[in-house]
């Protein structure tokens, strides 16, 4: 008898072409969480017959359509109800698309294991080690840096996404990407890494990151094999001048989460976190690392 394979948790061997409808999917799930996300929705998003799309995006994904948006709607509030202490928990509940705060938290506690006012009471920090133990031992804390404001624009680039964890899925990420760059004469453009992902939150194996370039104005190649293209917003970012261990660039993330934003009088935006490299550092490694952590926030 003949095993049944089991769903990658990233389907590598796609077509390139499917590739980037499922990445346009997943990108608007992200930043349209508030949204009723039907399935006729999503297919159509993504190009597909909706009679066939939820069977594509869980043999895509590894989840159904309803478990991936439940869990991003749960992990995305997670990340509010931590960062965001002067919202209600019943408007992030409405902000993540939860119709009632009763509804959110029966959902938040049967996958959290607590209540949103425990998480927010410190349980987070209780699931936060629960998901280092699972990562890594824990690493020596680094040093402090400064953090400066900055109005950033906003930027379009093309993006290679992998899946996994993110202290062995960055490099080759890069490294796959830098040639398709050097091809069509990006070698110039910043980059820009982008975590999609919690990894305090969120399953170690459902961590997502953009390898990104910046495009120049009016750049109309067209894009073919696994590279996508999309838009970075603009807006107030909290910048941190990051040069260390590549292993240890978490630590200053967690540097300007749990004790800059606290004491900044700002709360975290709703758009996705991310890492500007130099255009001299030809390639973003694990190894020493020169860049800018930028967070968004909002007064």
């Amino acid at each position: 008898m003949t095993s049944r394979r089991q769903p990658s948790a990233y389907a590598s061997d796609a077509p390139e072409a499917h590739l980037r409808r499922m990445n346009r999917v997943l990108d608007h799930i992200d930043a349209h969480l508030a949204d009723d996300l039907r399935l006729e929705t999503l297919a159509e998003v993504a190009a597909f017959s909706p009679f066939h799309f939820h069977r594509v995006f869980r043999a895509w994904t590894g989840e159904t359509l309803l478990d991936f948006v439940r869990r991003r709607r749960l992990e995305v509030a997670g990340g509010r109800l931590r960062h965001a202490p002067r919202d209600s928990i019943t408007a992030i509940a409405f902000a993540v698309g939860f119709e009632s705060g009763e509804a959110f938290s029966r959902a938040f506690k049967q996958h959290f294991g607590m209540t949103p006012t425990a998480w927010r009471r410190g349980g987070q920090l209780l699931w936060e080690r629960r998901q280092r133990m699972v990562r890594t031992r824990p690493a020596p804390i680094g040093p402090h840096y400064p953090v400066v404001l900055k109005q950033l624009p906003e930027r379009e680039v093309l993006y290679w996404r992998v899946q996994g964890r993110y202290d062995t899925m960055v490099s080759p990420a890069w490294a796959a990407f830098t040639p398709h760059i050097e091809a069509l004469g990006l070698a110039g453009q910043p980059r820009l890494g982008m975590g999609l992902d919690d990894p305090d939150i969120a399953p170690v194996s459902r961590c997502r990151f953009d390898a990104c370039v910046v495009l120049p104005p009016n750049w109309h190649e067209p894009v073919s094999g696994r590279v996508s293209r999309k838009r970075v917003a603009g807006g107030l970012h909290a910048c941190l001048a990051y040069d260390g261990p590549g292993p240890l660039m978490h630590q200053a993330w967690r540097q300007l989460l749990n004790d800059w934003l606290p004491t900044s009088g700002l709360v975290v935006g709703d758009v996705p976190f991310f890492e500007v490299y130099p255009v001299e550092q030809a390639l973003p490694s694990k190894g020493s690392v020169v860049c800018e952590l930028c967070m968004p926030v909002q007064r």
